[in-house]
């Protein structure tokens, strides 16, 4: 069955018809076996037995006859008393007690309006017998049963709605199991896919099925493969086109050493200068972006966190040795992590130059373990920035409201966020008081690849 509207169709078609076949047979066989027993027991011998057992010796002769009656006997006999209780304390069914009530209820005579017509008397729908103490005993006898019927008989309401939702429940775990499964799987590999694994596929158990969860697995992958041929090919596309700006670049700058030879400092050619630094540095970005894959291809080792952070601060320092700032590190010296050491280094660089270029100058670095996790804080002091902005900031070339005149390329965070989530890890932003804090989080144990 290759359709799964046609599964649904005939699921809920085979529910409906199995709960009207079961009322109807139970039904039918019960008022079969209450006919024939109403039928046949006024000519049956087991009548003659009770009557002259009831004669001779009362009510407990009436009690040692049913005691003797077979074990195997074709039918159930009940005996009710006056009280509609059975002489051998048994259970009595509902039914015939509802049909012994309806008989009562006229006390065993004819209704006001029935007096004057002597032809006219009320139904006995069972056999009586009246003891020489003068009391009334009511013969009920079932139909023939064994174990399982009687159980039936007696229980036929509670048999059937345990049946019925015995069956319609099974139909419908299998109906939802079939859908709820390939689901599943198409959300686990949604979220791999978006957690940028885009090697990610739907299994071949999924995709091979002939109906349209089959169809959609195909349709799924196929997008998938697109993607990562899309991904791959701009990663290669933006590797290649920094490789080419880098050669006209160096002879940029070697063109604008030669002019200055010539004509001297001139105000233009410091210019051009500044726009080929620029221009340089964010080749540079988009050249570490694009070899980030590359990197984390090769073998972990293990890394001296503590180390690594002082030396970026080192070189940040560096790098901003005019200005007045102060980067301050706290943490255990002696925490390890097996990682990719040029990647890691690349985050944490990033991380901690945004900071220094937009967030002030007072950046406090922390170094701490919570949750099983590395947790790395960077704390500037330039104030925050928008709100509507923080969910963007690890977006590549996005820019937050103001700082299109900063220094920067857009593709700082961008390049830590690929990093750290390429180590299982995660890297979040929010607004302090003081002003931005960046959090990289490390699980102590990565997946090794």
């Amino acid at each position: 069955m290759r359709s799964l509207l046609m599964r649904f169709f005939l699921g809920f078609w085979l529910i409906i018809a199995l709960t009207i076949a079961t009322a109807a047979t139970l039904g039918f066989l019960y008022a079969e076996r209450a006919r024939a027993s109403l039928e046949n027991f006024e000519v049956s011998e087991a009548m003659l037995d009770a009557s002259e057992s009831l004669e001779q010796n009362g009510r407990d002769g009436l009690i040692d006859w049913l005691d003797s009656l077979p074990s195997v006997t074709a039918s159930i006999v009940f005996v009710l008393d006056e009280s509609d209780e059975d002489l051998l304390g048994r259970k009595v069914p509902q039914p015939v007690k509802q049909v012994i009530r309806r008989f009562e209820r006229f006390g065993g005579m004819r209704p006001p309006r029935w007096r004057d017509r002597d032809n006219v008397r009320p139904a006995r729908p069972f056999t009586q017998l009246v003891g020489p103490d003068g009391d009334t005993y009511t013969l009920v006898v079932l139909p023939p049963q064994n174990a399982v019927s009687r159980w039936v008989t007696e229980r036929s309401r509670l048999t059937f709605v345990i049946l019925l939702l015995l069956v319609s429940g099974g139909v419908s775990y299998l109906l939802a199991r079939a859908i709820s499964k390939p689901i599943l799987r198409f959300r686990e590999s949604t979220v791999a896919i978006a957690g940028g694994d885009l090697d990610t596929r739907i299994p071949d158990t999924v995709e091979k099925r002939k109906d349209e969860i089959g169809a959609l697995a195909q349709d799924f992958n196929r997008m998938a493969r697109k993607l990562q041929l899309a991904w791959q090919r701009q990663g290669e596309l933006t590797s290649n086109v920094s490789h080419e700006l880098r050669s006209p670049l160096a002879r940029l700058k070697i063109a604008l050493e030669l002019a200055r030879r010539k004509t001297g400092e001139l105000s233009e050619l410091d210019r051009i200068d500044a726009e080929a630094e620029k221009l340089d540095a964010l080749v540079g970005q988009l050249l570490t972006f694009s070899k980030l894959d590359a990197d984390m291809s090769g073998d972990r080792e293990t890394v001296i966190l503590a180390e690594l952070i002082e030396s970026v601060i080192d070189d940040v320092k560096f790098e901003h040795e005019g200005r007045d700032i102060a980067l301050d590190f706290s943490g255990d010296d002696n925490i390890e992590l097996t990682a990719h050491a040029g990647a890691l280094r690349s985050a944490i660089e990033n991380v901690l130059r945004n900071a220094v270029i937009h967030g002030g100058d007072n950046v406090q670095i922390s170094l701490t373990e919570e949750d099983e996790q590395l947790l790395i804080s960077v704390q500037d002091s330039g104030g925050g920035v928008a709100e509507d902005d923080l969910e963007h900031l690890f977006d590549p070339f996005y820019r937050a409201t103001g700082s299109e005149q900063r220094d920067g390329t857009g593709l700082g965070l961008a390049i830590a966020a690929r990093a750290v989530s390429m180590h299982d890890g995660s890297i979040d932003a929010r607004n302090s008081e003081e002003g931005l804090l960046v959090e990289l989080r490390l699980p102590l144990n990565p997946t090794q690849g």
